[in-house]
């Protein structure tokens, strides 16, 4: 960057506008392809004014007509002429300057004798001012060729009057303080031209040197993304193996921990079938209690170790909704009698059985979890899970299921993090609940592998109520009879 923002001078000779010798050299090819059209058409144009004057010659001044017409045809037309087709050569580029500084002063020199001969006539002074703007301004030619060619011809216009005794002295000041005037005038206008087209040819290639350093810049910091994207990817390559290593290894482990818990629980079970009295039963039941809360939660750790390597899969075949609420209900009708909590199934949907196509075993895990959440999280009152066909915001049927509680609910602070690993919404310092926080996370991660969402509606002290949904799919095989049933409570709903 320190390059870039770098600032550099504009220098130049004052006297001669040149820069060194590098910027000097792509300044006059860039001036010369600038200039060498402009040039060919007014050196043209001047040769044949120059040349067209010849009849002024004849009418003017009648007895110089013919020097005149010498200097004119044998001198001037045929250098410029000369120089003219030369421009059209290559090698014109190198020596242009000094052919045009040439052909300036000959030209000058010789208007210079006719205005000398003819010096009563105004024609030729207003040639000799033509040939001046013309060295200034139109044939290409430099400010310092420029001024040299003119204060030149001005020189010999001067000595040549001197010399021819034929003019008054009052023509000659006359004369010197008009072409004087004339020539610094074209000095001062030709010197701010070149300086200022030099300081724009300098200001362009400073731009384009900016240009360039930012355009490297620009691609050294492509390049360092690129290198820096390549490192981040590998770092994440390695990052997502160390992760699946991690979660394979707590797989295994977890695994090898489950295999003598269940030799404790086969033990346990023996000791309990000995029918012992006292407390050495209520310690066998400790044991029992210690050892399912133990393996469930070395069973969510197994789940969501198996989640986070990509080895859970979903295995979508034909599945019994009503044999599946129903066992469901069976096995947590006990749990919830014994806490006095009331246990009720609600299916909108009626009929015989419903069969869909989804993954079976994930969708008895969510609803397992969230009955098992709700029983925990309630010391009275009801619990009720079901579920029912509705639109979605898509337009198309899915299935919803609901499990509704009237137990302690979930603080506002805590409802949009519940579904995350390891958290927990404990509401009393007094009252703490079992369980690692993983329940609903894994719950969460299985509906959305059924292109599912699940999401909650709960008040503290009132209770929650857990939604998730799933696409509906019936089986065509065996649910051909209950496609008009499930149509009929869809309209209803």
């Amino acid at each position: 960057m320190n390059n870039i923002n770098e600032k550099r001078s504009f220098c130049i000779n004052k006297i001669s506008l040149s820069f060194n010798k590098k910027y000097e050299v792509l300044f006059l090819k860039k001036y010369f392809s600038n200039s060498i059209f402009q040039f060919r058409i007014a050196f043209l144009l001047n040769t044949l004014i120059y040349a067209s004057f010849t009849y002024l010659d004849t009418l003017v001044i009648p007895e110089y007509a013919t020097l005149f017409y010498f200097i004119r045809f044998y001198f001037v037309v045929p250098l410029c002429s000369f120089v003219l087709i030369l421009s059209f050569f290559k090698f014109f580029e190198k020596i242009w300057q000094a052919l045009l500084l040439i052909c300036h002063i000959t030209t000058g020199v010789g208007l210079s004798i006719m205005t000398l001969l003819a010096s009563d006539n105004y024609s030729y002074y207003a040639g000799m001012m033509l040939i001046f703007l013309v060295g200034y301004f139109f044939i290409k030619l430099r400010f310092l060729y420029a001024t040299i060619a003119n204060w030149a011809i001005l020189i010999f216009f001067n000595i040549a009057f001197l010399i021819y005794p034929n003019t008054s002295d009052i023509i000659l000041i006359s004369y010197n303080f008009i072409f004087i005037s004339a020539n610094i005038i074209g000095m001062v206008a030709a010197y701010n031209i070149e300086y200022y087209a030099r300081n724009d040819f300098y200001l362009n290639k400073e731009l384009d040197i900016q240009k360039g350093l930012v355009e490297d810049y620009n691609k050294n910091l492509e390049d360092l993304v690129q290198e820096r994207t390549k490192e981040l990817v590998k770092a994440k390559n390695e990052a997502e193996k160390s992760d699946k290593l991690k979660s394979a290894f707590l797989a295994n482990i977890s695994h090898e921990i489950r295999t003598p818990m269940n030799g404790i629980f086969g033990f346990t079970r023996l000791l309990k079938e000995l029918n012992l009295k006292g407390e050495p039963n209520e310690y066998i039941n400790i044991i029992e209690q210690s050892g399912v809360r133990m393996l469930n939660l070395i069973n969510d750790i197994i789940d969501v170790s198996k989640l986070e390597s990509g080895l859970v899969i979903s295995d979508i075949k034909a599945t019994n909704l009503s044999e599946l609420i129903k066992y469901i209900y069976t096995f947590f009708k006990p749990e919830a009698k014994s806490k006095g909590i009331h246990l009720q199934s609600n299916n909108q949907i009626t009929g015989k059985d419903i069969i869909i196509k989804t993954d079976h075993e994930k969708i008895y895990a969510v609803l397992t979890n969230l009955v098992k959440n709700a029983i925990k999280f309630t010391e009275t009152g009801t619990i009720e899970f079901g579920y029912h066909l509705e639109h979605n915001e898509q337009k198309t049927t899915v299935l919803k299921f609901h499990v509704k509680d009237s137990g302690i609910g979930i603080p506002k602070d805590k409802q949009e993090a519940i579904f995350d690993r390891f958290i927990r919404a404990d509401i009393s310092n007094e009252q703490v609940y079992e369980g690692a926080g993983l329940g609903l996370s894994i719950a969460k991660a299985y509906v959305e592998m059924l292109d599912g969402e699940i999401w909650l509606k709960s008040e503290e002290g009132l209770g929650s109520t857990f939604y998730f949904t799933i696409p509906y799919i019936p089986d065509s095989k065996e649910n051909v009879t209950n496609e008009s049933v499930f149509q009929v409570n869809l309209i209803k709903n």
